[in-house]
């Protein structure tokens, strides 16, 4: 099993960064390392394809898994403290989990298998939304993001 990098690289009182970047991971086993204290949870670069064991991560505020084996998200439903979520170059097929995330500010999902938008409507804080490099075919009602500023998508044409 993969051990640990602990950076304690961030301001006081924003917690720690547990980065596990490059370690082979494949799952995520039971003894991830959330204590109250980390905000960030490095996870790109590996073999993973579910996010599970993430609901003891409740404090986490930035999660990234990129360049992995992902074929869902819905891992990410019970993290309703997030405020970055960056899933780039996996292989997801739709949205799912983000409902409950309305501190959101930050999603990365380019490079995926998307056929379509869904649930990014709850997600009332976004800013920053990349859904560029998948295969969605129009941009769905995103008036309801009323922070958004950048939105990054290549629409497929069929």
């Amino acid at each position: 099993m993969a051990v640990a990098r602990v950076d304690g690289a961030l301001a006081p009182g924003e917690g720690s960064v547990v980065n596990w970047s490059g370690q082979g991971l494949q799952k995520l086993g039971a003894n991830l390392p959330c204590d109250a204290d980390v905000h960030t949870l490095i996870l790109d670069k590996n073999q993973i394809i579910k996010l599970e064991n993430l609901e003891k991560c409740k404090q986490l505020i930035q999660l990234s898994v990129a360049n992995n084996r992902l074929v869902r998200m819905m891992g990410v439903a019970k993290l309703t403290q997030l405020r970055v979520l960056n899933l780039p170059h996996n292989s997801i097929g739709c949205m799912e989990g983000l409902k409950d995330l309305v501190h959101l500010e930050w999603l990365n999902l380019a490079g995926n298998n998307l056929k379509t938008m869904e649930q990014i409507n709850s997600c009332s804080a976004l800013q920053h939304l990349d859904l560029s490099d998948n295969n969605i075919p129009q941009i769905g009602d995103v008036s309801k993001l009323t922070a958004l500023k950048m939105l990054f998508s290549v629409l497929s044409i069929t």
